[in-house]
C-alpha cells in the first residue's frame, strides 16, 4: 500500500513527563500520520487536545493513522466584529459543529484570514468564531476564501524523543 502526503505538519518534541502540541492542521484529507523513533509516545488529536498516559499509545518505531473529521466549505461572506460570523452557502447545510476549531484560507484583506478558531454558534448557513476582527475595516473579498476545520497533535512521552506528523492520503496498490 502507497501513502500520499498531502501536507507535512512541523515535527514535535516531548520531553520526560511534558506535552508537545504541534501547529494547527488545517484538514484536508483528514488522515494524520504520527511516527516515532526509539521511544514510545501517547497521542491525542482535537482542537485543543490533552494528551495523558491513557491516551492512545504508540509503539516505538511504529506509525500510527488517524481519521479525523474533514469540514471545510466555501465562504459566501464575512462580518467583523468581536466575534466573527462567517456565513456559507446554504443549499449544502452546515458541516461544522460547537467547539469545532477552524481555519479562515484566502479572504481579502490577509488580516481576516485566522488560524484554528474556536467555533462558538452554528446556523444552516453561518457560523461565529471566536475572532476578533473589529479592526478590519474596507471591504472584505471572500470569492476564493474558504473555511476549513482544523486540529492539533498532543502528544506526551516517558523519555526525550519526537514525533513526526503529516496528512496523508492512502492509496491502494495496484
Amino acid at each position: 500500500m502507497a501513502i500520499k502526503i498531502v501536507q507535512n505538519v512541523n515535527r514535535i518534541f516531548p520531553t520526560v513527563s511534558v506535552a508537545a502540541t504541534s501547529n494547527p492542521i488545517s484538514l484536508k484529507s483528514g488522515y494524520i500520520r504520527v511516527s516515532t523513533g526509539l521511544t514510545s509516545v501517547y497521542v491525542e488529536i482535537g482542537g485543543d487536545p490533552v494528551v495523558t498516559t491513557n491516551s492512545f499509545h504508540v509503539p516505538p518505531y511504529q506509525s500510527e493513522v488517524f481519521k479525523e473529521r474533514i469540514a471545510r466549505q466555501k465562504i459566501t461572506g464575512i462580518q467583523t466584529g468581536t466575534s466573527t460570523v462567517i456565513s456559507i452557502d446554504n443549499t449544502v447545510g452546515n458541516p461544522f459543529l460547537i467547539d469545532d476549531y477552524v481555519t479562515i484560507e484566502n479572504a481579502q484583506p490577509s488580516g481576516i484570514n485566522t488560524t484554528h478558531r474556536l467555533v462558538t454558534a452554528i446556523t444552516d448557513s453561518s457560523l461565529t468564531i471566536t475572532s476578533n476582527s473589529s479592526s478590519i475595516i474596507g471591504i472584505i473579498t471572500v470569492s476564493n476564501a474558504s473555511l476549513s476545520r482544523s486540529v492539533k497533535v498532543a502528544s506526551l512521552s516517558d523519555a526525550t524523543t519526537s514525533l513526526s506528523i503529516s496528512e496523508v492520503v492512502q492509496l491502494v496498490s495496484e
